[in-house]
């Protein structure tokens, strides 16, 4: 297959990219999940990159090395023009120097968020609802097993299930609103630095009343959550703007992914130390010292980033004719999907795995504080140690990912990693069930850093390389919503299972079959060489992307590649009297020289 490659490619054939080179893709699969890890792809079938035919990044740059090699004795006018570009020069590496820092102090900030809200917040959360129900003594540190009493209508131990329920469906309603906002409006930078103060206000509120109001502390981690995926939908519109210079571009990222996985081991333990030294009979509650730490490092580094750093954009794109701001990001997404289930067969059911896998691993934090608190009596310091063991061990995953993408190729890996996902969430649930199995859960928690590491690496590489190049803005908003379209599901099932009384332990074991059906769904993507020659011949413009009125006759040019016969849009333009959508397809039917291939 590497045959099939053009020429003039021919030297780009190992270009690297991270797994954020993109636009936010990354954005917000999980917003409890910091593990977005740095990976390559290095692959000779389909090169990451756009190609000069449909990359604007690629087209600046050739026009770049062009000027550095033209004569610097051509004119007094051309040394004139240069003289004035300088200061315009001079001010766009400030802005790029300027917002590779607030990058780094946004992301540094999110993974203190992230550790806060998600370890610590939650398991007073817990705890104060079994208060509620005197199911629980605070000061006597005495719990009941099983708590069968409610409050506000739900058992304690349903709370944490709920919330991420709720986050699920606003963030699968309104993302492409939000997403909208920011691509068809000056408001980018409005949109960032208004959601990092609400949610540090937010952050604030819920350390102020955590202890006399929790059921309100419960409702604001909702308005926190929620206010952290559209903050991170508003800073990743920045990362493709930051640079140019692909290079670049993977060196900020693996920087920005540093300084998240820094700041959340950092977060971790300081606070572990903090609370194996604070005495419990004080009632001093983790939830109070973690908020008031998060709540410094908010307005500190998000203001700072946001006030100083961060420039304001204009409107990316156009509103659609005939479309509306709200009705604009909604009609792209169908448009888009309509395409990819029509004439992407491998993109479709790359992002049918995606949204079981990422219901299932956005979930999955969730749902493992709550059986660590409630079945393991965990204490808030124990499910600091077992989640940083998680963060720790996420290192190595990406290493393994790395390894077994280039061993065997992504779709093999991804359903490796589903395997192990299923085995050891599998051994928790039959092992881990009662207090004192802090050893044994630690453990685990390294087995899941591993699979937690190895799974978004994996999932990410693969999507981008069978995925055609100048379409990647409509694709990687596609990918966000399927990311997001079932991650309300497994917090629903949860929760309705545990409100009817099944044990925890079932409750947690329900995850593998968001995994198991994830695992089948990937058979379907077909050969990944093939899918990665599909989105090559798209590149090279042989076929189109985008369903139109032709959709029928591309149907069967499809099918006449299916069988190596070639393909020629052009008459079938001709045949159906229109050329709608066909101006950048490529009749490659002939050759040179006039004989047909």
């Amino acid at each position: 297959m590497n045959n099939k490659h053009d020429a003039s490619n021919s030297n780009n054939n190992h270009e690297t990219w991270t797994e954020a080179s993109w636009t936010s893709v990354f954005a917000a699969p999980c917003w409890i999940s910091p593990l977005y890890y740095s990976t390559t792809v290095d692959n000779d079938d389909h090169n990451v990159t756009s190609t000069s035919s449909n990359s604007r990044h690629h087209h600046h740059q050739q026009q770049q090395q062009q000027q550095q090699h033209e004569p610097l004795h051509n004119s007094s006018s051309s040394s004139t023009s240069d003289d004035d570009d300088v200061p315009k020069r001079t001010s766009m590496v400030e802005r790029e120097d300027d917002e590779v820092l607030g990058w780094t102090l946004d992301a540094s900030a999110r993974g203190v968020v992230v550790m806060g809200t998600a370890v610590f917040v939650s398991s007073d959360l817990l705890r104060l609802a079994k208060e509620a129900t005197g199911c629980y003594q605070y000061n006597e540190n005495v719990t009941n097993e099983e708590c069968q009493e409610r409050v506000y209508g739900m058992r304690p131990s349903s709370v944490l299930a709920e919330i991420v329920m709720v986050v699920g469906l606003l963030s699968a309603v309104l993302m492409p609103l939000i997403g909208s906002i920011i691509d068809h409006t000056k408001y980018r930078r409005a949109v960032g630095s208004f959601s990092a103060a609400f949610m540090s206000v937010m952050i604030l509120a819920q350390m102020l009343i955590m202890e006399d109001l929790w059921f309100v502390a419960a409702v604001l981690q909702i308005f926190v959550a929620f206010s952290y995926t559209v903050h991170l939908c508003a800073t990743y519109a920045y990362l493709p703007e930051l640079t140019t210079n692909h290079e670049k571009l993977a060196q900020y990222t693996a920087r920005f992914s540093a300084a998240q996985y820094a700041g959340s081991v950092v977060f971790l333990i300081l606070m572990v130390g903090v609370l194996s030294l604070v005495n419990r009979r004080e009632g001093v509650r983790s939830s109070t010292v973690s908020q008031t730490v998060v709540f410094v490092v908010c307005i500190t580094f998000f203001g700072y980033a946001w006030t100083h750093l961060f420039k304001p954009r204009p409107a990316s794109q156009q509103i659609p004719e005939n479309k509306t701001l709200i009705s604009a990001g909604f009609w792209k997404i169908y448009k888009t999907a309509q395409t990819i289930v029509l004439h992407h067969s491998a993109i479709k059911w790359f992002l049918v795995s995606a949204a079981f896998t990422q219901a299932a691993t956005t979930t999955f934090s969730t749902i493992a504080i709550t059986y660590m608190t409630e079945q393991l009596g965990f204490s808030s310091r124990e499910n600091g140690i077992a989640i940083l063991f998680l963060l720790l061990f996420g290192v190595p995953g990406t290493r393994i990912a790395a390894w077994l993408n280039k061993s065997v190729n992504p779709i093999r890996s991804l359903q490796i990693n589903l395997i192990f996902w299923i085995c050891s969430v599998s051994a928790a649930a039959i092992f881990l069930h009662q207090p004192d199995q802090q050893v044994m859960a630690y453990v685990f928690a390294m087995f899941w850093g591993l699979a937690m590491g190895w799974v978004y690496p994996t999932e990410k590489t693969l999507y981008v390389t069978i995925i055609p190049r100048g379409q990647e803005a409509e694709l990687m908003g596609t990918y966000i919503c399927a990311c997001q379209f079932l991650s309300w599901l497994p917090p629903m099932i949860f929760s309705v299972m545990n409100e009817m009384g099944f044990s925890m332990r079932i409750g947690i074991f329900s995850l593998t079959v968001y995994f198991t059906v994830s695992f089948f769904i990937l058979f379907f993507v077909g050969d990944y060489d093939e899918a990665v020659a599909h989105a090559k011949q798209i590149d090279d413009g042989l076929i189109p992307f985008t369903a139109d009125a032709l959709s029928n006759a591309i149907g069967a040019c499809y099918e006449q590649f299916a069988d190596e016969t070639g393909c020629q849009p052009g008459l079938l333009a001709d045949d159906l009297g229109s050329t709608i959508g066909m101006g950048t397809i490529r009749d490659d039917s002939s050759t040179k020289d006039g004989s047909t291939k």
